[in-house]
């Protein structure tokens, strides 16, 4: 491929047009076409280990990563960018050794496996016989020293043998189970595999990607991404409980070994609980992943630590597993798909997460108060920018836990300076608080798209939230993408005035070294009674130069109006400015920096139901306390395969929410 792209030089001479070939393993460019004719090379881009990065907001713009630096490339229009991106992006992966070619049928994939097991089981057991045939000639003429090393390998061999025999006899079990034939499918393979070397060829832009990837589309496929060999591995286990006991050889794993064996022995006897047999209950038990020690763990206060260790760079510290992510995904593709990292969460679910936004509650319940209906679209304005922060304080670069289908979250706010009403709520998100006190409940109520919904709740003062959110992450090469579709209403009942509001999307930026977080794109407040609304954009860094983190904004009044009453400006994290008019000068409006969080008060995790996030996500939580990724894993698992199988049993019924009804 070669064509004429803008290249990005220096500041002094911006932007210039080079001429582009891509060869094997590299990108040469020149200054122009009959250069490249002569032989006159201008320079190179190596593409051996180089990343690919896109801009959401300027779609013909992309970078190259590679050796520390970083080429900034720009095409004459969107379909140029992406034709350059998906042939780039094809040499990185095969020079990289992880371009991965489309996935075959899952059963003549496990047929491949149990061939090769087959095969491999006997290779073992004639290098067995070849070991204990050795040993039997040299028993004679051999020291001591020497026929106990053999003894030792030979046993050792016949325990391997015993536990290869055993897991051949249940994957042949699971074929046996699957009805698979195999002249039928061998016969039909070579007309599928051509069917999908045809579907490869066709021509998809990254506009198609996505819009093919929006949400998942199988629904076989739950939070960070498809346990592929989670229902495989739930029958071997049913079988193994039928069959008896394990071999010797898979005695290994034992509580005094290694942390992996102990989360791999763990994981196992987890899932034995849960059953596809579609006449019985799914356990809502969970195992003892702290090693005997969990009634004895303080949880309450591991959760009210909040304090985030850095992932650090990533390249250095997880290079592997850093590598083992590219291998899975591509630009544009959506991340609910592929298997994130363990390292990279935080302590939290998502749904905690939104209760974030009322961490000052006092400024929740500000606009009450106020006589005018500019000075309460203010104060709801001023509410809004100051609730983001609490979220994302620490500025570490970690994710949430993916919410379960049905898991819940609550809890509540004590005012500032006040004590809790005497008075308490009958119904509600948190039955039996205080009237002065602010509630909060989010619920996950759609899988497919991901959709949490939120409400919030001061009954003494009349102010009310109720909001939905579905994520749409995807990856942009050297950053991730996460949008929040979606609007919240706040709701002043003793004026009958609702002020609706839009998110910001959140993006993970430098993800090949040290990550951080900005929040980016254009949101909205408006208020339909009072004809006042507010257009405010969160502006990403740019590339070459500027600041991070800044915002500006608009407030105008009536319904068509075209001219700015109040304009803002600032840093979403640190202070806000705003000035009336067309003259005089801007003026503190917030300083999120200053604003002390209320910290909010749960039910004590053990004490919660099975379904509520603190609970439900403990053992993860505690394993990631402990820097213990493998417990944590394991744990997540769990969870994860446990809602897989409760769905597979009951995937003709439709979910309604607990709290909030999934249905429009």
């Amino acid at each position: 491929m070669e064509g004429t792209l803008s290249k990005w030089t220096n500041v002094m001479h911006g932007w210039q047009h080079r001429y582009f070939v891509l060869n094997d393993d590299v990108l040469c460019y020149y200054t122009s076409k009959e250069k490249m004719a002569r032989g006159q090379q201008r320079g190179c881009i190596r593409l051996r280990g180089a990343a690919l990065g896109i801009d959401e907001e300027n779609d013909t713009l992309f970078t190259v990563a590679v050796d520390g630096k970083t080429f900034h490339l720009q095409g004459k229009s969107k379909l140029e960018r992406n034709s350059w991106v998906r042939a780039l992006e094809r040499v990185i992966h095969e020079k990289c050794g992880y371009y991965k070619p489309p996935q075959e049928d899952p059963v003549l994939d496990l047929h491949k496996r149990v061939t090769t097991a087959e095969n491999q089981s006997q290779m073992l057991l004639e290098q067995t016989r070849n070991l204990e045939q050795q040993l039997n000639k040299d028993s004679e003429k051999a020291d001591h020293k020497r026929k106990k090393i053999l003894s030792e390998i030979l046993m050792t061999a016949k325990r391997l043998q015993s536990t290869v025999d055993h897991s051949l006899i249940l994957l042949q079990q699971v074929q046996r189970d699957l009805g698979f034939d195999q002249t039928q499918n061998l016969e039909m393979n070579d007309t599928e595999t051509n069917g999908r070397e045809d579907e490869t060829k066709e021509e998809i832009t990254l506009d198609d990607v996505n819009q093919m990837v929006s949400f998942s589309s199988s629904d076989d496929e739950f939070f960070d991404a498809k346990n592929e060999e989670g229902s495989i591995r739930s029958k071997i286990l049913q079988e193994n409980e039928r069959g008896g006991s394990s071999p010797a050889g898979s005695t290994v794993m034992n509580t005094s070994g290694s942390s992996h064996h102990k989360s791999h022995r763990l994981s196992q006897t987890s899932l034995k609980r849960i059953s596809l047999d579609g006449t019985e209950t799914l356990t809502t038990s969970d195992p003892d992943w702290s090693g005997g020690d969990a009634k004895c763990e303080n949880y309450d206060a591991i959760y009210n630590n909040t304090d985030e260790h850095d992932v650090g760079d990533i390249n250095k510290q997880h290079g592997s597993v850093l590598m083992h992510l590219l291998s899975q995904v591509s630009i544009g593709m959506d991340l609910s798909k592929v298997t994130l990292p363990t390292f990279i969460l935080e302590r939290r679910s998502l749904l905690e997460m939104y209760s974030e936004f009322f961490a000052h509650p006092d400024d929740f319940i500000g606009a009450i108060n106020l006589n005018t209906p500019e000075s309460r679209f203010l104060a709801v304005v001023e509410y809004y920018l100051n609730s983001f922060y609490p979220a994302r304080k620490s500025g570490v670069a970690k994710k949430p836990f993916n919410p379960i289908l049905g898991e819940t979250f609550r809890c509540r706010w004590t005012l500032p300076g006040t004590v809790p009403s005497e008075q308490k709520t009958k119904k509600g998100p948190f039955p039996g608080t205080g009237t002065n006190q602010v509630t909060f409940i989010a619920e996950q109520v759609s899988h497919h798209p991901p959709i949490s919904a939120f409400y919030a709740e001061h009954p003494e003062a009349g102010v009310s939230f109720n909001g939905y959110i579905y994520t749409k992450s995807s990856f942009l090469g050297l950053s991730i993408g996460v949008h929040h579709i979606g609007s919240g209403t706040v709701t002043l009942h003793k004026y009958g005035e609702q002020y609706v509001v839009t998110f910001p999307s959140a993006y993970g930026r430098s993800i090949m070294s040290t990550p951080w977080i900005e929040l980016g794109g254009k949101v909205e407040i408006h208020c339909e009674k009072t004809q006042y609304r507010a257009e405010i954009e969160f502006i990403t860094k740019p590339i070459f130069r500027g600041k991070a983190h800044q915002i500006q904004g608009n407030v105008f009044y009536g319904h068509s109006s075209k001219k700015p009453i109040i304009q803002l400006k600032g840093e979403w994290n640190s202070q806000i400015y705003i000035k009336k008019g067309e003259g005089g000068d801007y003026q503190l409006f917030t300083n999120v920096l200053a604003k002390a969080d209320v910290n909010k008060e749960c039910i004590p995790v053990m004490k919660q139901e099975e379904r509520e996030s603190r609970r439900l996500w403990r053992h993860v939580t505690l394993a990631l306390f402990r820097d213990n990724i493998d417990v944590a894993t394991q744990a997540k698992r769990w969870i994860e395969q446990r809602q897989r199988d409760e769905k597979f049993k009951g995937t003709k019924k439709e979910f309604n929410g607990k709290h909030v009804s999934s249905k429009k």
